[in-house]
């Protein structure tokens, strides 16, 4: 199977917008990345990584958060594929912990991208969600700061978070939550609030997703991949026999333990 046979038109944003105006896009169409062009030709990947570093840096605080432009966090020469390219290219490609949008490119030009979630209806998958759930992830307690999150994130590469009130279990941040959460906090201050003050005042129970399921970890990797077809989730949280949270499976480890179908 070809590149082509499951890519969708890219959602895709001109290098001259600004961060605001990627933003907005990301959370209408429901993605954390997009391709930035530069008179149709490709230039580099936008994703949420960079907007969370640019946009959350303390030393910025002062800056309203529209004066953020594109072409200053853009990744240039991202990976690509070609129409014409095997999907198992690409599943390569998405195995790689920092790799979740690969735009497709004939030349220079960008005629299409596929992300990790495309490639769900080509796999199979076996085994169990405890075999490929990752146990790399934080806990969080209520009144933690956002800014304690965006460190962990940006320097220690922690992809999943859980949130917990004492010792019960009350959510979960994901990507999106800390990416969306950070915009709205900028947009809410200004530099004659006093805004050093307030990013420290600035709590993860403002940004989590709360009454996240967890799932069980003796389901099988094939429900999921089927039921993560259909849903918007990137991940969800594993459940243990304490009705506590034992790890996360994400698009990436699925993609880990899935092969495409013959």
């Amino acid at each position: 199977m070809e590149v082509k046979e499951i890519m969708k038109r890219p959602i895709k944003i001109d290098k001259s917008k600004k961060l605001s105006d990627a933003i907005k896009i990301m959370e209408k169409k429901g993605v954390l990345r997009l391709p930035v062009v530069d008179d149709g030709k490709l230039l580099g990947v936008l994703t949420a990584s960079n907007i969370i570093e640019k946009i959350g840096d303390p030393r910025s605080l002062d800056l309203d958060v529209s004066a953020f432009h594109i072409s200053s966090s853009v990744t240039k020469n991202p990976y690509t594929v070609t129409p014409d390219d095997n999907v198992k290219k690409a599943l390569q490609f998405f195995r790689s912990d920092y790799i979740s949008i690969l735009p497709v490119v004939n030349g220079e030009e960008l005629v299409g991208m596929i992300t990790r979630s495309h490639m769900f209806p080509i796999l199979e998958s076996k085994g169990t969600v405890s075999e490929a759930m990752t146990k790399k992830f934080s806990t969080l307690h209520q009144g933690e700061r956002v800014i304690h999150v965006r460190k962990q994130y940006l320097e220690e590469g922690m992809r999943y978070f859980t949130v917990k009130a004492g010792n019960s279990y009350i959510g979960v941040i994901s990507v999106k939550d800390l990416l969306f959460g950070l915009y709205k906090f900028r947009k809410s201050i200004s530099a004659k609030h006093h805004p050093e003050t307030l990013i420290k005042e600035f709590k993860v129970e403002e940004i989590l997703s709360k009454g996240t399921e967890m799932i069980d970890p003796n389901m099988p990797l094939e429900s999921l991949r089927k039921q993560m077809t259909k849903k918007t989730l990137f991940a969800y949280p594993v459940s243990n026999s304490y009705n506590d949270v034992a790890g996360f499976i994400g698009h990436h480890e699925m993609l880990l333990h899935s092969t495409i179908r013959s």
